[in-house]
């Protein structure tokens, strides 16, 4: 186990070294230009605006999962769980706000929320794949570290903070996930999650691109519900999951068994 954890460690040294030693990034004024800008039903950016609703919808689908006893071990988890689907929530609001009226101002309510849900996920997915202890003692200071990274971004012009925030977590978890036992079920559905991830970044960078090809659609709004489609994942992973130890108990032929096999 030493080995595992030394290479998470390490990742972890090496991404804080390269954003403390890189040059100051700032904000490209180019980013809020955004291939759809139309305006329908008196909505500027329309399209931009309200593909954020899934964002929502997932949130509201989500909070009742938290009142499935075994779908958590420890209360802590349940607690971190709470505040990253509030996070979730929290997205769709921010993320609309800023695509109606886009400039850097509103951009950071943009960021904050993401922020909240980047770093509940890396201390939830510590607790269960590295060490219970870990993950519990990580999650506020890991929560307030992400809330600051956007403070100081509007406050210095600098989004090297930000960007640890936002790409360290998608870095890490995939790495917890080879390397540590799952404590719980289901771990496919975190795979998705990530791969739909990658699949967001891929549309947000091709915004312009795929307008060029295929406008009325555009890269953007495929984002968002490619990024809501990934935490739908993670939900209903927590959702049909169950601890391992607690699965063991069961026998090799029973129903759950068999529905568990099915869903990893």
């Amino acid at each position: 186990m030493r080995t595992p954890i030394a290479l998470l460690i390490g990742l972890a040294v090496i991404a804080i070294a390269a954003a403390w030693w890189a040059p100051p990034v700032a904000q490209a004024p180019a980013y809020h230009n955004f291939a759809d800008s139309r305006t329908i039903f008196g909505i500027a950016n329309f399209w931009n605006v309200v593909s954020n609703a899934p964002f929502l919808l997932v949130a509201l689908w989500a909070f009742p999962v938290l009142s499935r006893r075994d779908a958590f071990r420890h209360a802590w988890e349940r607690r971190a769980c709470a505040v990253m689907f509030t996070g979730l929530a929290s997205v769709a609001a921010g993320s609309s706000y800023y695509h109606y009226r886009p400039c850097d101002s509103t951009l950071f309510w943009d960021r904050l929320p993401m922020t909240i849900v980047f770093t509940s996920l890396l201390a939830i997915t510590v607790g269960e794949r590295v060490n219970e202890r870990a993950g519990r003692l990580l999650f506020i200071p890991l929560l307030l570290a992400g809330i600051a990274s956007p403070v100081i971004w509007r406050i210095t012009g600098d989004l090297r903070a930000y960007g640890l925030i936002q790409f360290y977590p998608m870095l890490a978890v995939p790495l917890m996930l080879v390397l540590f036992p799952a404590c719980y079920t289901a771990a496919g559905g975190i795979w998705a999650m990530a791969g739909l991830y990658v699949m967001a970044k891929a549309f947000e960078l091709a915004d312009q691109a795929i307008w060029n090809i295929a406008a009325p659609l555009s890269g953007h709004p495929l984002k968002h519900l490619a990024g809501a489609a990934a935490m739908l994942c993670y939900v209903e992973a927590v959702r049909r999951r169950r601890p391992v130890a607690a699965l063991a108990a069961e026998p090799a032929d029973s129903p759950l068994v068999r529905l568990q096999h099915g869903a990893q």
